[in-house]
């Protein structure tokens, strides 16, 4: 299954498999000049030593010139093997620098489009939040006031997670240090219960016991976030959507389940692509604005980049159970 991966070590890959290809490609070429070579020296050797030939040791003789010569070309293969994957690097790497040079100035224009987007929605969230505590509103323009107030706040998830991916694919590190995910799942779940009360979602951890791992917290509270909202925004009013964490050896767990319309198997997967997003009617999402098509892909990089992975068990008509697995400090 392919796998949401950044432009960077996408670029990488393809850079391996290019070196790779070219090396193949130069080492044919040299070894078929090699047997050209030996044969050529070869007939040489018989042409010279077929007059003399009834004398007595000279085909021993001429056989040790093959050999010794043979010799010599094997040398002087491997020494070329060596020049041949230095080649190869250099030819992958001059073919791929307008690609790395295009990646590299779209991730700067994410970042900087991302950043000078924020003054703007502040500034919109700050004028709606005052207008709408205005008495005097009337109750069409409150709700106009709110709908513009819901629209800024999905813009701003769309751009942290932008600039979030920026520096995915920048690969940039981790903050790590020791974090509990019980912390983490409690704070997120504590976050989101105005989310889920307004579609009358009963949002509750169902197992709570202390993980430890060494994690960045704020990427691992986007990670869990990201999963509980869209386990909310899927799943049907007056239903659960269940939390856990617990740690099982030297693994800690977090599992996000809902009892939304499930997914697709054809579809588990590719739901951890970038901007993939699932027919919205289908997946039960039958209120509020489509998705982007960002989040998971966030979730899986973040679980992969704390060193484990995020998996999804899902039925249709069901539900979905998403499990983040990562690996546990010792207690």
């Amino acid at each position: 299954m392919k796998e949401a991966t950044s432009p960077v070590a996408d670029v990488q890959r393809v850079r391996l498999r290019l070196t790779l290809a070219y090396a193949g490609i130069l080492a044919l070429l040299q070894l078929a000049f090699s047997v050209v070579v030996y044969l050529l020296i070869s007939l040489v050797v018989w042409q010279d030593v077929q007059p003399i030939s009834d004398w007595p040791g000279m085909p021993e003789v001429a056989r040790a010139m093959m050999f010794k010569d043979a010799m010599f070309l094997l040398v002087a293969n491997i020494v070329g093997l060596a020049l041949v994957a230095g080649a190869a690097f250099l030819l992958a790497k001059t073919a791929l620098r307008p690609l790395e040079q295009a990646i590299a100035l779209q991730r700067q224009f994410t970042n900087d489009a991302s950043h000078d987007l924020r003054t703007p929605l502040a500034v919109i969230r700050t004028e709606t939040s005052a207008a709408l505590h205005n008495a005097g509103l009337t109750e069409e323009a409150s709700e106009r006031l709110v709908i513009i107030d819901e629209q800024a706040q999905r813009m701003e998830r769309l751009i942290d997670q932008l600039l979030t991916l920026s520096h995915v694919d920048a690969d940039s590190a981790l903050e790590r240090e020791p974090t509990d995910l019980v912390v983490v799942v409690n704070g997120v779940v504590r976050d989101l219960q105005p989310l889920a009360q307004a579609r009358s979602i009963d949002l509750s951890v169902n197992r709570s016991e202390s993980a430890l791992v060494m994690g960045d917290e704020l990427k691992l509270s986007q990670l869990v976030a990201n999963l509980v909202d869209n386990a909310i925004k899927y799943s049907p009013e007056r239903t659960r959507v269940e939390v856990g964490v617990w740690q099982a050896r030297d693994a800690a767990f977090v599992a996000v389940a809902d009892r939304g319309a499930g997914i697709p198997a054809e579809e588990q997967e590719r739901i951890f692509l970038r901007f993939h997003r699932l027919d919205q009617a289908r997946n039960g999402a039958t209120t509020g604005p489509a998705g982007h098509g960002l989040g998971l892909p966030l979730c899986r990089w973040i679980a992969r980049a704390h060193g484990g992975d995020i998996a999804v068990d899902s039925r249709e008509g069901k539900g979905s159970i998403f499990t983040v697995r990562l690996p546990a400090l010792d207690s």
